[in-house]
Order: C-alpha cells, then sequence, then structure tokens
C-alpha cells in the first residue's frame, strides 16, 4: 500500500517518544506487579478478569483475547495464577461445557492496590500521550 504521507524527521522523533514512555509504562508496570508477587501477565489477566463486563466472569477464551495470546497459553497462565489463590474457576450456570473466571478475595485485593497505582501513573503521561498524538494527528 503506498504511503501518502509524508513522515518529518520531526514526526519520526514524536513517534520515538510516544513508543518509549509507553515501554517505559510496561517496565513501570512489571515492575508494580512483581512488587504485589505477580508477573506482569498475571497482572493483566486480573484485570481482565476484573475488568470484563459480564457479571458471570469471563470464559478462558475471552481472556485469551483480551490478552492476545493462545489459548493453551491463557489456560496455563490460569492454572499458574489459581494456584496462587487468586482465581477460580466455575461452570456456567446455563451451559455446564463453559467455564467461567473469578476473582478470589485475594486476587480482588491485589488488582484493586494495582488498578490505583496505575491510575495515577496514566494520569500524569496523559498530558504528553494527548500531546504528541494531537501534534501527530493534526498534520
Amino acid at each position: 500500500m503506498p504511503r501518502t504521507t509524508r513522515v518529518s524527521d520531526r514526526d519520526y522523533a514524536k513517534l520515538l517518544a510516544l513508543r518509549t514512555r509507553l515501554r517505559k509504562f510496561e517496565r513501570w508496570s512489571a515492575e508494580q506487579a512483581a512488587a504485589h508477587g505477580l508477573t506482569s501477565s498475571q497482572h493483566q489477566l486480573l484485570l481482565a478478569v476484573r475488568g470484563h463486563d459480564e457479571a458471570e466472569g469471563p470464559t478462558i477464551g475471552q481472556v485469551a483475547d483480551y490478552l492476545m495470546i493462545r489459548h493453551n497459553t491463557a489456560v496455563e497462565l490460569v492454572d499458574r495464577t489459581q494456584d496462587l489463590g487468586l482465581l477460580e474457576r466455575t461452570r456456567d450456570v446455563d451451559d455446564h461445557r463453559i467455564v467461567r473466571l473469578s476473582l478470589t478475595a485475594e486476587g480482588a485485593e491485589r488488582v484493586a492496590e494495582l488498578a490505583g497505582a496505575h491510575i495515577e501513573e496514566l494520569s500524569r503521561m496523559g498530558p504528553m500521550i494527548e500531546a504528541l498524538t494531537a501534534e501527530l494527528g493534526a498534520r
């Protein structure tokens, strides 16, 4: 597909700044998760379960989609996180073939602690990201 927009040296610098800030956030987030006894993937899994908008909880397939991983990888991640006492599996009320995920009290507590810190960090980095994306979009 041919590129119709010329990308300037300044645009490249802005893209680099944006990508660098996003990577710093990912590293910071992984460090926060580790400080709470979790891997980054486990933190993201807990967030996927907590943030799911259906009361009955997500399926493993749904969390695999949220995390952009294969189903079998999600199963292994769920197994490890359940072994820590942070998740529970339950059969769907209407279709017993479907397994739903929910947080234990400990899982809910850990993800809540992490969410507060993440919201604060995102609010700090938001203005810079908004400025960069606005400048790139205004071209």
